[in-house]
């Protein structure tokens, strides 16, 4: 053998020649790999694939009694003001509400402030009482009349709006009660905030309450600095359906509106500020009413039935006997 000659033409393959040679062959390799996969029935079918196959992280967080100052409310009972909308407002005076259920397990004295139509954050970050609307209604500003007394917002109700006598009477309760007697506040919005797109959060201004979580975390920040005595239990929503422009159905986990997130993703940042201000979180989107609970307990794409409300108020049962245990000792 001539080892000279061989050296020879090696020298003078081109090696981008090689080199392309050998993409060819990993190529050629994993097409047939894939054809000899896919020929042997291991392909799946997406419509068999069920979400429940996968583990789901429950983002739960029960916090314990913190308080350490002089005893506030002296009296004999419990007493828990609600916050929200459809959720809580469902029903309202009977008992199929939800916050009437929990009212009875936990044999405490209810006060519901939640209205159907309205949504955590609002629409813009200052009140125009002439043009507010349901901004009126917004989380925050509800929690400004009794944090900071802004009794106006019933008086422009009353002259300017068009509301119900139901949504007035929140506003007057609200001005009337004294939340020195309130020992726990329950915070419940369903996915409301996500349908009309509004955005999640601003780590510039984690006060700006036309963001979702900001407007939770303006919120739970006046009333940790004027009632620190009182326990906050935040409810997620549960799942609900996304709405095509067609009215149509669609799953919330893969729809987006306005360039924002799925609804998983306004339940992660709803938990992310309860996390950082140590108030319990109750996760209804994974561990009460999930994908897989949603036809059997969903009326239509979001309100729930009376045995919905009635898981709901098992699960809150969780946080508020963590907080009792506590309370306690």
């Amino acid at each position: 053998m001539n080892f000279s000659r061989i050296i020879s033409v090696i020298k003078k393959i081109n090696v981008h020649v090689v080199f392309f040679v050998l993409i060819f062959l990993i190529i050629g390799i994993i097409a047939l790999r894939l054809h000899s996969w896919n020929n042997s029935g291991q392909t799946v079918d997406l419509s068999d694939v069920n979400s429940s196959d996968f583990d789901k992280e429950v983002l739960d967080y029960f916090t314990p009694y913190t308080y350490t100052g002089d005893p506030v409310n002296d009296q004999d009972e419990m007493v828990i003001a609600f916050f929200g909308n459809s959720p809580l407002a469902d029903g309202a005076g009977t008992e199929d509400c939800l916050a009437e259920m929990i009212g009875e397990m936990a044999g405490a004295t209810v006060y519901n402030f939640a209205v159907a139509d309205s949504l955590m954050s609002c629409e813009d970050t200052s009140i125009d009482y002439e043009n507010c609307d349901m901004d009126l209604f917004g989380l925050y500003w509800l929690t400004t009349i009794y944090t900071v007394g802004n009794d106006s917002l019933l008086s422009a109700a009353e002259y300017y709006g068009d509301y119900s006598m139901e949504e007035i009477a929140v506003l007057s309760m609200l001005v009337n009660l004294d939340f020195n007697d309130v020992d726990v506040i329950v915070i419940m919005y369903d996915l409301s905030d996500y349908l009309e797109g509004r955005k999640m959060y601003d780590y510039e201004d984690t006060q700006d309450i036309t963001k979702w979580a900001c407007a939770l975390e303006a919120s739970l920040t006046l009333i940790q600095t004027y009632y620190p005595h009182i326990q906050i239990i935040v409810m997620s929503p549960t799942y609900g359906y996304a709405l095509d422009e067609d009215g149509n159905y669609v799953d919330s986990s893969i729809m987006t509106y306005n360039d924002e997130g799925t609804l998983g993703s306004y339940v992660q940042y709803e938990a992310d500020v309860c996390y950082s201000m140590f108030c319990s979180f109750v996760d209804n989107y994974y561990g009460t009413i999930s994908v897989e609970e949603a036809e059997e307990y969903l009326l239509d794409y979001k309100h729930i039935s009376v045995e919905g409300r009635q898981l709901l108020a098992e699960r809150f049962m969780e946080a508020y006997e963590y907080y009792l245990k506590y309370q306690a000792q």
